[in-house]
């Protein structure tokens, strides 16, 4: 299902006095001595996919209305939780409604004239090719569950040449992977995932629907198929420490709102710089607590932590080829 949002009529019932352009000269007002007239603008017309609005595109979403945007598409079929709003910019009153439908709402309350579109079943294999046709930057922020969408999303964004920022919440660092597609002939994600993994993925996607595996199982494959541009030798300890303890039939991700929000304001000053034609980094980094502590472990008191880890996760790609071949 879609849904377009007629912003003339809504400001309307706001009680707004000012004009579109009067409105959004205060609305930029404050960064104007700091982002030039013509990259604001650039900025302001560029139309954004944002594809999964959960704890990496909904804050992302945010972050881009009260810069400047004013052409943003959402998508996500998941509706609002409790557990959601700490680190999800969304009410209480919105629990249990649409995460697209609502993150459309929230735009419209910083902006009343932004041109927002919302998508209820999220992205899917019919909508992929025209929603990043009409994009002009794309935002993946699909869940990990979805590889197959995933793929989806960056396949069509190869073919037609659109620029990807892919958010990654790790503890407590914030990290933009960037996929230029636009000026780069490269394969989706680089290779990182492929048709044939897609297809594997679809198998124990299906017995994970029919219940013959459990949450932690199916999040172990998905984690074991693709861990993405992810630097192990950058992996905070933080994280290093969750993985290594973790419950092995724990199925849940387990995300920070201070980490989410640093992110949305990686990807918009990546989105800023895309639109400007300037050349940005691959990977973007932001360690939160390592820029808050006075002191900070060095490499070598990491590595036996990172060794733990990585014996941890070997542990687990055994169980998930296991997994496999039992259900192959």
């Amino acid at each position: 299902m879609e849904k377009e949002i007629n912003n003339q009529e809504e400001t309307s019932n706001l009680g707004i006095s000012l004009t579109q352009e009067e409105f959004y000269a205060q609305l930029t007002a404050s960064s104007s001595k700091f982002i030039s007239p013509e990259t604001q603008e650039r900025f302001r017309e560029a139309h954004i996919l944002i594809a999964g609005v959960g704890s990496v595109g909904n804050p992302i979403a945010m972050m881009c209305a009260r810069s400047g945007a004013e052409n943003i598409t959402v998508l996500d079929p998941d509706v609002v939780a409790y557990d959601n709003l700490s680190r999800q910019q969304f009410r209480v009153n919105q629990v249990g409604k649409n995460k697209a439908e609502m993150t459309a709402d929230n735009l419209r309350d910083v902006n009343p004239f932004i041109n927002v579109e919302s998508f209820t079943n999220g992205l899917t294999l019919e909508n992929a090719q025209d929603l990043v046709k009409n994009s002009d930057i794309i935002v993946d922020a699909v869940d990990i569950r979805s590889l197959d969408m995933i793929y989806e999303l960056h396949k069509w964004a190869a073919i037609l040449k659109k620029p990807v920022l892919v958010g990654y919440d790790l503890a407590g660092t914030a990290m933009v992977a960037v996929y230029r597609y636009d000026k780069e002939d490269i394969e989706p994600l680089k290779g990182e995932l492929t048709q044939g993994k897609i297809d594997e993925f679809k198998i124990i996607q299906n017995a994970y629907k029919e219940e013959k595996i459990s949450d932690a199982e199916f999040l172990s494959y998905v984690y074991d198929a693709f861990t993405g541009p992810i630097n192990p030798l950058k992996v905070p300890v933080e994280q290093l420490k969750e993985l290594i303890e973790r419950d092995p039939n724990d199925g849940r991700t387990y995300q920070l709102g201070t980490t989410a929000t640093v992110l949305s304001a990686l990807v918009v000053e990546s989105m800023r710089r895309i639109v400007s034609g300037e050349d940005i980094k691959e990977i973007i980094m932001v360690d939160i607590p390592s820029e808050v502590r006075r002191s900070n472990p060095n490499v070598m008191s990491k590595i036996p932590l990172l060794l733990r880890a990585l014996s941890t996760v070997n542990i687990r790609g055994n169980q998930v080829k296991d997994l496999i071949k039992n259900l192959g």
